[in-house]
């Protein structure tokens, strides 16, 4: 498979919200498959045209292990929180089986109108192993981004990437979201020739994702309270007239 989306989520987020990400996935017709880890029961969700359910326990024994040794820590901020951030990154990891361009796309995320096939090449290019949404003086947006698992560095990255959770090294670092993993891992890797990255959207702190034109037409990120919206009021904002 050339390029695929992927999600992660369990049965209550899918109640909640994620549910919507599906149904717009398949009323706006996305042209790429989508492919969607879930913690439970596969069967318990409904079908959806070019929806596929996987269990991820099942691909990443490794996060079960994971969320097992951790589970009761304490949570003092979400800035603490890797259990809950451990998910999408496995998921990630576990996606390179059954693509060659993997977009990964928040639960809370919307689609707003079919994206074209080119695009893909123009948010990731051939060359290119990793595009993302980069705050240089926040951290790393991570609600869409994207991987090229036909570059040679993808194998020790995400080695290196999920290794922080394997060895417990995430609490090591000064805050514990996959945001923050994500950027400990690209740093590591700046400097090695066979690593490109692609930063898009404005570079600003902030909702960046519904800043760039080049993705909210096709993609609304609701994020936080914004899921109880219609839509991001930024999103809304940037989107006037269109």
């Amino acid at each position: 498979m050339d390029k695929i989306f992927v999600t992660t989520f369990n049965k209550r987020l899918y109640d909640e919200y994620a549910n919507r990400l599906l149904k717009t996935y398949e009323s706006t017709n996305q042209k790429i498959p989508l492919y969607v880890f879930v913690e439970d029961d596969t069967k318990q969700y409904p079908k959806f045209n070019n929806i596929h359910f996987l269990d991820l326990f099942e691909h990443e024994p490794d996060l079960k292990k994971f969320i097992d040794r951790n589970k009761n820590i304490k949570v003092e901020s979400f800035f603490k929180d890797a259990v809950r951030f451990s998910y999408k990154v496995f998921a990630q990891n576990a996606a390179r089986k059954y693509g060659d361009k993997i977009f990964f796309i928040d639960a809370d995320c919307v689609f707003d109108k079919p994206i074209p096939i080119d695009w893909f090449d123009e948010f990731l290019p051939n060359d290119t192993f990793v595009s993302f949404y980069d705050r240089p003086q926040q951290y790393t947006e991570t609600g869409f981004l994207a991987f090229n698992e036909n570059k040679l560095i993808s194998k020790a990255f995400f080695n290196y990437y999920t290794n922080l959770y394997k060895e417990d090294k995430v609490f090591e670092l000064d805050n514990w979201t996959d945001c923050h993993t994500f950027d400990y891992t690209r740093r590591y890797y700046k400097e090695d020739i066979h690593y490109k990255e692609l930063s898009q959207g404005d570079g600003r702190n902030g909702h960046i994702m519904a800043r760039d034109k080049f993705l909210n037409p096709f993609i609304d990120h609701r994020k936080g309270l914004r899921k109880q919206k219609q839509h991001s009021p930024e999103w809304s904002k940037n989107n006037e007239g269109r």
